[in-house]
């Protein structure tokens, strides 16, 4: 059996496969943030471990496996997440994420020392506060420990639970602002700038690399798994587009705490693709761009609650729907969190549309401003869920989009050898740009 993780931002998800591809049976956590504002991110290492623990165990007992059939773990990842551990994998504090922005000025440091090439080696257009590599220098500089210390992202940490060595595959380390892209290994520049030494960051493998165990090394989970052999599947998003079978003409929108925009270019191309679009390497050759807002359903259960006093996403867009047009109401979803996020004057259900026509006018800057008419778009992740504001995203995007059953998890079994049925992935829901569904269709996703 194959147990597949997807380790995302609000969710910890796995799902059992079987040998000749069936999807026996999955489970769903939620992320145990210590500390999550639209400034920081914070995870204890000990509720990430049980958080994991609780979802294979979830995962296994639906599918009625036991742990002792598992023979290999797949973990796909939200990027740049870390912590810092000694020399034996033991965590010295708590997980930062992805989206911590309290690393702005050591970003710019960066950006002085290395910007002139940072998009074409890198794959950013330019250092940010959440990357690994501006985290770190602040890390460095705010905690003593950190000047001896490996610096673990999230699969790397789990995956020394169940006695993987220290390791990183490609893909996530290309989203670290530390990994000299054409040169497939760390940057030397970078690594000297954020003060770092490459073992810090663990060995490099492929993205799908079968990385040996050693028996009896497994800590902390209480589910019996003990995996022969582990999978790192690179970061979420390049797990659900494997999966999805993602092509230069079929490209993916992710609509979870950030949304996320990620596309093939056609093959033979390499980075960067647009002067705003990360870049990086493609588990079995070529390339992906990504280009993402930081805040997508984050901004809407802010605005949710504030509107409604509770987070309840199918009443917030009930409310939209009834309200028709957002009148004179305009919201920006970077500036969740504040009064200034809403102008204009109108009703809560106003402001509820103003606030998915807001996030949905930012989701597609993110695409190419020509798509053609025969595109398709595979929409994902916990806003795809709802109708209404799918059917928006559509019009606005002017080509079909497409709510696949296939995700991260079916992406991680594929890197980890598993060929998942095509009933498991070909139960779509197509929205047409002209306003009208077509529910569960047959969709060709293979």
């Amino acid at each position: 059996m194959i147990l597949a993780a997807d380790l995302g931002s609000t969710n910890f998800k796995a799902a059992v496969f079987a040998p000749d591809g069936r999807r026996l049976g999955e489970a769903t956590e939620p992320v145990p943030y210590e500390i999550h504002t639209n400034t920081r991110a914070e995870l204890s290492p000990a509720a990430v471990v049980e958080a994991f623990d609780t979802v294979l165990a979830g995962a296994l007992r639906v599918a009625g496996v036991p742990a002792a059939d598992v023979r290999r773990l797949a973990l796909a990842s939200q990027a740049q997440t870390f912590c810092l551990c000694d020399r034996d994998g033991t965590a010295l504090g708590s997980f930062t994420g992805w989206s911590d922005q309290r690393a702005g000025d050591e970003a710019a440091e960066l950006q002085s020392v290395l910007g002139d090439c940072y998009h074409a080696i890198s794959g950013w257009p330019c250092p940010s506060s959440g990357q690994l590599a501006a985290q770190a220098l602040w890390t460095k500089r705010h905690t003593g420990a950190a000047r001896q210390a490996n610096f673990v992202t999230l699969p790397s940490y789990l995956a020394l639970q169940v006695g993987a060595p220290f390791v990183l595959d490609r893909n996530l380390a290309a989203m670290t602002g530390l990994y000299d892209i054409p040169g497939r290994g760390w940057w030397a520049a970078a690594l000297d700038a954020a003060g770092l030494r490459p073992e810090q960051l663990g060995a490099l493998v492929d993205t799908g690399q079968t990385v040996p165990t050693v028996n009896g090394r497994t800590r902390g989970l209480h589910c019996g798994v003990a995996p022969r052999e582990v999978v790192l599947a690179g970061n979420d998003h390049t797990a659900a587009a494997t999966g999805c079978g993602c092509s230069p003409r079929r490209s993916i929108l992710t609509i979870g705490t950030a949304g996320v925009f990620y596309r093939r270019p056609p093959s033979g191309e390499i980075g960067p693709f647009s002067s705003e679009g990360c870049w990086g390497p493609y588990p079995g050759g070529g390339y992906y761009e990504l280009r993402y807002v930081a805040d997508a359903c984050s901004a809407m259960d802010w605005a949710d609650h504030v509107l409604f006093g509770k987070i309840d996403s199918a009443a917030f867009v009930s409310a939209a729907r009834e309200a028709g047009t957002p009148g004179e109401v305009r919201f920006d979803p970077v500036r969740w969190g504040s009064p200034q996020a809403w102008t204009g004057q109108g009703t809560r259900g106003q402001k509820a549309l103003a606030v998915l026509e807001g996030i949905t006018s930012a989701l597609r800057r993110l695409a190419p401003e020509k798509i053609e008419s025969d595109a398709e778009i595979l929409v994902m992740g916990g806003g795809s869920r709802l109708d209404f504001w799918v059917q928006m995203l559509a019009d606005k995007f002017g080509c079909r989009l497409v709510r696949t059953r296939r995700d991260g998890l079916t992406g991680a079994a594929v890197l980890a050898g598993c060929a998942p049925k095509t009933a498991d992935g070909t139960d779509a829901d197509i929205f047409n740009p002209t306003g009208t569904m077509e529910p569960r269709s047959k969709v060709g996703l293979v």
